[in-house]
């Protein structure tokens, strides 16, 4: 941990009496003579670590704003009272080098621990080496896991198979099965080079449609991406959030969709509060495309050190005969490079979508450890498709 954050002993967290009383397992559980693993169960005993896990999020590869501590305290309002928190801090030579949120569940007849998760947004552990993260917590929770309590991580981006090759390490019985992937989208170059390397055809697609949305009348990009200044709290404009449920709620073939964001009653409620919450911590970003005054279509990112996940789209299925969702999203990397964005991460799309970007596909595995892994199943997620490229 970096001089100038508190370690653990200065934070109090750290006692041989009664350790369960501050929501601290501190058991000591050394792992290589390096590495030890620290246990928190209560979000306000997490809350004291909260400038320890910014700087841990600045360390980790490709940040998003659901690794941060403000996304877990949404998630645990909406669904914490069913299950347990038990956040692992992995420890090397006195410092805190990673962090993994796992939360604990019952799930048909067995303990299931797993990340936090909420449609294709999860919880990723925080810290720059996942491996010896992994090894670390691997070997914390080996004793406990039996073939009735298990280690399932579901939508885990596992580069290189680090997580893999470490609960191995960690003497765990392991299965591994591709789960989904996202399409990422650079913007590290600048705009120019990166709309000279997309799909020609894409190109033309999108001269053609906004040849065809200017014919239809004026029409308008407006982008929402409130700042935290002087201390103050950017406060959200309730009728935004309405402009996008409208536009949703306009496309019935999309309504019809099982895996559709408003057919998942949990999902769209935590997604109702979660534009408002990342716009209060400074982390929303909110992109409309309209026509005269109305909005058509839309795109809903969180941000974090200038990484763009894309969390909820739509597009008016009146305008359908336009390319809409390309459009809109041509416009949103165009204003992203200039304001200085690193990469936008698409989600789940098809891998010609992929292509047709020049994005780079980011697989996602699901991960089960334990004694009852050997007899799990695993079932891949609907992707989510762009309407258009």
């Amino acid at each position: 941990m970096s001089s100038s954050f508190f370690t653990l002993d200065e934070l109090g967290l750290r006692s041989e009496h009664d350790p369960q009383a501050s929501g601290l397992c501190a058991e000591n559980d050394d792992v290589d003579g390096t590495h030890s693993v620290f246990e928190i169960n209560d979000l306000a005993t997490l809350a004291e670590l909260q400038p320890l896990w910014s700087e841990l999020l600045r360390q980790t590869p490709r940040p998003a704003f659901c690794q941060t501590f403000e996304w877990l305290q949404l998630y645990w309002t909406h669904f914490g009272d069913r299950q347990r928190l038990r956040v692992l801090c992995v420890e090397r030579d006195g410092d805190t080098v990673g962090l993994t949120v796992l939360v604990e569940q019952q799930t048909l007849g067995r303990r299931e621990l797993t990340l936090p998760s909420v449609g294709s947004e999860t919880l990723w552990p925080l810290g720059t080496n996942s491996y010896w993260s992994w090894l670390a917590v691997g070997s914390h929770l080996r004793t406990e896991l039996t073939r009735k309590h298990v280690l399932d991580l579901r939508g885990l981006s596992d580069p290189q198979d680090r997580t893999l090759v470490a609960l191995n390490s960690a003497g765990l019985p392991v299965r591994s099965w591709p789960w989904t992937s996202t399409s990422v989208v650079s913007l590290a170059d600048g705009f120019t080079t990166f709309w000279s390397q997309v799909a020609p055809s894409l190109r033309n697609l999108v001269e053609l449609g906004e040849q065809k949305l200017t014919a239809i009348g004026p029409t308008n990009f407006v982008r929402f991406r409130p700042q935290a200044t002087d201390g103050t709290i950017p406060q959200f404009p309730d009728e935004l959030y309405q402009d996008c449920l409208t536009i949703a709620l306009n496309d019935e073939k999309q309504l019809a969709r099982a895996d559709s964001v408003l057919n998942a009653p949990e999902r769209h409620l935590f997604l109702r509060d979660l534009l408002p919450w990342a716009w209060q911590h400074a982390a929303a970003d909110l992109c409309l495309l309209l026509v005269g005054s109305r909005p058509v279509a839309f795109r809903f990112h969180t941000l974090a050190l200038g990484h763009l996940r894309t969390v909820w789209t739509g597009v008016d299925a009146e305008f359908r005969q336009l390319p809409l969702a390309t459009l809109l999203l041509h416009r949103t990397l165009r204003d992203s490079a200039r304001r200085g964005d690193v990469e936008l991460d698409l989600g789940p799309t098809h891998a010609d979508v992929t292509r047709d970007w020049n994005g780079t596909q980011a697989p996602h595995r699901r991960i089960v450890a334990g004694a009852g892994s050997t007899s799990s199943t695993a079932q891949q997620p609907t992707e989510t498709i762009l309407h258009d490229h």
